[in-house]
């Protein structure tokens, strides 16, 4: 098999490891074990001679010995239990009041990871030390110390832990580790790399490569089902090079994929064989959940979500709604500007090989931008927020078409908020329509007419 293709599972494996709480602290634990036997044979090669002249590391027992790495041993026990406890109940109140989606955001926390490794890897490193005291004149003094060494930090990471909990609660800071995460993306989901992209307006027979797949085309079909995690795009190139082929990838990442169902067709049908279709699937990886690998849409909507949450009547917090309100701002603010793929990829020699469903802009500011209207554009503020998230983008937007689209939102937005004009005061009034004005300043005077809430 070619190596590329071995990429897009790598990838997903690699997001996986990430996003699960075992594999950091699994990591220390097989650290501290290492580290264990180390000081163990450190102190069976040094001569008993050389560290007697420090007390400190000496003044103990074989008895004495025991008595320290069992307590040491069980306590970290009782911690580890204390602070999965802590996780537990910090994942139900994530769970019920952010919405099921941010427990991802959770799992990938690394403090709480360093957490539950370090004590995990005190316990480990205590218990083998222990199995090693013999009898009185085989005390291993510097393993012992360095038990005593890790039980003091682990003090300290438990203090700290709680603390980071407690933080890691708030709102904000879950918004905040959002929207860290969407930062992370962008420069590499916008330009997406799929092969190379031609200059504007040069055209060596595209539309008739097209055509063909109106024409003569093979279809594959899913094996499997769930979302598209993965879609691995250097190794459909590489197909697609390798077999003179024209795919048309029907599938994309974040969109779900029944058993059976279409995910890609290839032209010529005449070059398609039962091999090249098994690997073309395995370019497409799916499963049980949305990763933002791919999808920055996903990040997107876990902060949607948040905030149509906090809109509900049953939470009725509209200053944790304007919060991811002013993130996603941000968002179309750094968006708007970048390039987006076309959607057409091609080979060294200029051949229009791989065709996948482009990344919209317009997409994009409505999974920021909907929901949000939909339930909270009658609360002032909450309307305020979203034209000035508009307002935002527009000030960064250079390109017409996304000045439009813009355009359409603050309107919407701003005709959403004066179908309940009734129940408002002027004082309301006044502030959405002063963010409603920033918005027609940026776009130009002419660009919405006064009182335009088409």
């Amino acid at each position: 098999m070619n190596p590329r293709r071995w990429y897009g599972y790598l990838l997903d494996r690699w997001d996986a490891l990430r996003g699960s709480y075992w594999f950091f602290p699994a990591q220390m634990a097989v650290l501290s074990g290492a580290l264990a036997l180390a000081t163990i044979e450190f102190d069976r090669r040094v001569p008993l001679e050389g560290v007697l002249a420090m007390p400190w590391l000496t003044g103990v027992s074989a008895d004495g010995a025991r008595a320290v790495l069992s307590t040491i041993a069980g306590s970290m026990m009782t911690v580890t239990g204390v602070v999965f406890s802590i996780t537990v109940v910090a994942l139900t109140l994530t769970s019920s009041q952010f919405g099921p989606r941010l427990l991802r955001t959770f799992f990938r926390d690394r403090s709480s990871q360093f957490a539950l490794g370090t004590f995990l890897s005190t316990f480990f490193y205590s218990l083998l030390v222990l199995r090693a005291v013999g009898s009185p004149d085989r005390v291993p003094y510097v393993a012992t110390a360095g038990a005593v060494l890790l039980a003091v930090v682990s003090l300290f990471v438990l203090i700290f832990f709680i603390h980071h909990t407690a933080n890691s609660l708030q709102a904000s800071s879950v918004i905040a580790a959002v929207a860290c995460e969407i930062r992370e993306q962008i420069p590499v989901l916008f330009p997406e790399a799929l092969g190379k992209e031609r200059a504007a307006g040069s055209d060596h027979g595209d539309e008739e490569r097209l055509a063909a797949l109106g024409e003569e085309v093979r279809e594959i079909f899913s094996a499997g089902e769930g979302y598209v995690r993965i879609l691995d795009d250097e190794a459909t190139l590489a197909l697609a090079c390798e077999h003179d082929l024209l795919i048309w990838m029907d599938a994309c990442p974040g969109e779900f994929v029944g058993e059976g169902s279409r995910i890609a067709r290839v032209a010529p049908a005449a070059k398609v064989t039962d091999e090249v279709a098994a690997a073309l699937r395995g370019c497409c990886i799916l499963g049980d959940h949305r990763t933002p690998v791919q999808d920055v849409g996903f990040l997107v909507e876990q902060l949607s979500e948040m905030a149509v949450r906090a809109l509900s009547p049953g939470v009725n917090d509209p200053k944790t709604a304007v919060e991811c309100i002013h993130r996603l701002g941000s968002l179309i603010a750094r968006l708007a500007p970048r390039s987006f793929p076309s959607g057409r990829r091609f080979d060294d020699a200029d051949v229009l090989r791989v065709v996948v469903a482009p990344t919209r802009f317009d997409d994009i500011v409505s999974s920021c931008l909907d929901s949000i209207r939909l339930y909270g554009a009658d609360d002032p503020q909450v309307a305020s927020a979203l034209l000035r998230a508009v307002a935002a983008g527009v000030e960064g937007a250079a390109d017409a078409s996304r000045r439009e689209v813009l355009q359409e939102h603050a309107r919407e937005i701003h005709a959403a908020f004066e179908r309940s004009r009734e129940r408002r005061s002027d004082r309301d009034r006044a502030r959405v329509a002063a963010a409603y004005e920033r918005v027609r300043v940026a776009l130009g005077a002419a660009a919405i007419p006064e009182g335009g809430t088409a």
